[in-house]
């Protein structure tokens, strides 16, 4: 897992050029509808943003008025994410601090999220168990933690061993190409990213970052976050609260609190 804040590094400077179309207030609203139903109903919620990478949800949650922080392995996606939060003039507070350091933040939330599949970087049980038992010990007796995965079924059935994604912002550009194994024995799906970056049609830097992501099983999932001490209080296909989920959806989303 300590490894992400490295793959990151290069990665974090054309994060939000790569993702400029990701609607990241309608994933905030979808995420505050979950806090709102299944969490404290207090007049403020805080909240703390795991994995939070350049921040865009913290922000978007800032503007809906929760008191947000956030926290991220990667110091340059942190860097990234405090410039813009201080450039929009919201009071959003950061951490570099990862799933497995989270203890060391100190502080209660009403909520943890975590979006992105980001739990997915946690690539075997001893990780996940200290993630799990540092996200109770962030929790208020009463909050929630919220997050997607990927659904292990659905990756098995659709996954794309080849993506090419190019994306261009005014003379900037990225054309990210990514290559997917999957070990079906230990969950693994072993993404190898090429990058290209383009300056007014010349290129100007390429690198390369491989990254582990785990995905889980719907049952699985839900038998390890009983096993360390959480209760799902609702499962949904992700951004469709009031959906069952279903074996051919993607991404999911589980709503726990702490038993």
């Amino acid at each position: 897992m300590e490894n992400k804040g490295k793959a990151f590094k290069q990665y974090a400077p054309f994060y939000d050029l790569i993702y400029q179309y990701k609607d990241y207030a309608a994933e905030a609203s979808f995420v505050s509808s979950l806090i709102k139903e299944y969490g404290p109903k207090r007049k403020v919620i805080k909240l703390l943003d795991l994995a939070c990478g350049t921040g865009r949800h913290a922000q978007e949650l800032a503007v809906m008025g929760y008191s947000v922080e956030g926290s991220d392995i990667s110091a340059d996606m942190v860097k990234v994410a405090q410039d813009r939060v201080k450039r929009l003039g919201l009071p959003v507070h950061f951490y570099n601090e990862s799933f497995q350091s989270s203890h060391r933040i100190s502080r209660k939330y009403d909520a943890v999220i975590a979006m992105f599949s980001a739990i997915d970087y946690l690539t075997s049980y001893k990780d996940l168990k200290k993630a799990l038992k540092n996200i109770r010990g962030l929790l208020k007796e009463d909050g929630v933690f919220v997050f997607d995965f990927w659904n292990g079924n659905a990756v098995l059935k659709d996954y794309s061993p080849v993506r090419i994604k190019k994306v261009v912002k005014s003379r900037r550009g990225v054309t990210r190409t990514s290559k997917t194994t999957l070990d079906v024995i230990a969950q693994i799906a072993t993404v190898n990213f090429d990058f290209v970056l383009m300056e007014g049609g010349n290129i100007v830097h390429k690198f390369s970052e491989v990254h582990p992501i785990r995905y889980y099983f719907p049952q699985e999932m839900m038998d390890l976050l009983e096993a360390n001490g959480f209760k799902v209080v609702h499962r949904c296909p992700f951004m469709k609260k009031d959906s069952d989920i279903k074996a051919d959806e993607w991404n999911l989303t589980y709503v726990a609190q702490a038993r």
